[in-house]
């Protein structure tokens, strides 16, 4: 009798033990995608008119209220400078911005979202079209035939090449000296995530002559991570270099690490 309890108990705690790394095992189990569908009203727009820029962010198929960020960054065909305007929440997931846009001309915008450690960007080219009866100005950018397939540069300086990589750098807030930080950098080519690509984050101060590398880790399709230590304060370039297969880019970012 005595036997048969202990083994009895055995098994019960080994069951317990069991169940309880299941539940561990689940506990763990990363959340579904966040989903983003992109929008804008109207479609046709005319220079002077308000664009409507709104993207409904989902998880499951239900709708995430609680995103970290959502802003949009838009620019002009051939431009280097870019703006960024911050979204709001409008409900149902669904958040939305405003920009008049004042000039004909080919245009492109991005949206980012950052929601249950999740990040979604993805590109959408658009067009503004002259007043009716007016021509355009000199210099101004031409408006493309329909069924154009414009194409902008919004990745790198340096390696010129028919690669195309877009980025979007998010250092950790409040970067604090000789602390361990984390770097992210977001790349996309041809408007999907570029996965399996080497990555690496190479920093200096100001005119410094030594450079320090750190290597990043791809932690979802796209999204690479890399803790850096900055010795001093000051300002720092952070230039982040891609490999994978042909694609051979690289971009700097500016730091300011007080």
């Amino acid at each position: 009798m005595k036997r048969t309890m202990i083994l009895l108990l055995s098994m019960l705690l080994l069951l317990l033990a069991a169940c309880g790394k299941e539940n561990e095992q689940q506990a763990f189990q990363p959340g579904a995608p966040v989903e983003a569908a992109f929008t804008l009203e109207p479609k046709e727009l005319v220079a002077g008119d308000t664009v409507t820029f709104s993207v409904k962010v989902t998880q499951d198929g239900q709708p995430v209220d609680d995103a970290k960020e959502v802003k949009f960054e838009w620019w002009k065909d051939g431009q280097e400078k870019h703006e960024t305007i911050p979204a709001s929440l409008q409900g149902d997931g669904v958040y939305t911005a405003q920009q008049t846009m004042n000039e004909p001309g080919s245009y492109f915008v991005y949206y980012h979202v950052t929601a249950r450690d999740f990040h979604n960007m993805q590109k959408t080219p658009f067009t503004v079209t002259n007043k009716a009866g007016e021509t355009p100005g000199p210099g101004a950018t031409p408006v493309p035939e329909a069924g154009a397939d414009p194409s902008h540069d919004h990745g790198a300086t340096g390696h010129a090449n028919a690669e195309t990589v877009d980025y979007h750098f998010s250092p950790a807030d409040n970067i604090k000296v000789a602390t361990p930080t984390a770097l992210t950098v977001h790349l996309m080519k041809d408007n999907k995530a570029l996965d399996k690509a080497t990555v690496k984050f190479e920093f200096w101060r100001g005119t410094d002559q030594k450079h320090s590398f750190v290597d990043a880790t791809e932690t979802a399709a796209g999204q690479y991570d890399g803790n850096v230590q900055f010795p001093t304060a000051g300002d720092y370039t952070v230039k982040v270099h891609v490999e994978k297969g042909e694609i051979h880019d690289h971009k700097d970012f500016s730091l300011s690490i007080k």
